[in-house]
């Protein structure tokens, strides 16, 4: 491409793509255009009856961080956090338990079962 435009020619794109810099921000919001969509598929098939949606705006990046303020999160915000992480770990933790405490002395082995009995 450089070898077909002349040095006039490029100056006029590098300055139209600072007057209109529109590259960028779609391919931006292509990205979040899918990962929207991919999300919604995630929580129509797995997510909870009425769960909320996404839009791709949800995912665009925002390259003016210094103009926002960050947001503080109070100490109580920061401690139901970790115990709704807590409470989940410890959750799957003691359904793993259950799992592992099966009684499975009594039972055949794999091969001495029969397949028309389905309690073996």
């Amino acid at each position: 491409m450089l070898g077909v435009l002349t040095s006039k020619q490029l100056s006029e794109w590098e300055v139209y793509d600072r007057l209109d810099p529109t590259g960028e921000w779609r391919d931006d919001f292509r990205l979040a255009y899918l990962s929207s969509l991919l999300t919604n598929l995630t929580i129509s098939v797995y997510g909870k009856q009425g769960a909320k949606t996404t839009n791709p705006m949800d995912f665009m990046l925002e390259w003016d961080l210094e103009k926002r303020e960050p947001k503080k999160q109070s100490r109580e915000e920061i401690k139901a956090a970790l115990k709704g992480i807590s409470d989940f770990v410890n959750r799957k933790a003691k359904e793993k338990e259950k799992k592992s405490n099966l009684d499975l002395t009594n039972r055949p082995p794999r091969r001495f079962r029969q397949t028309n009995n389905p309690k073996l």
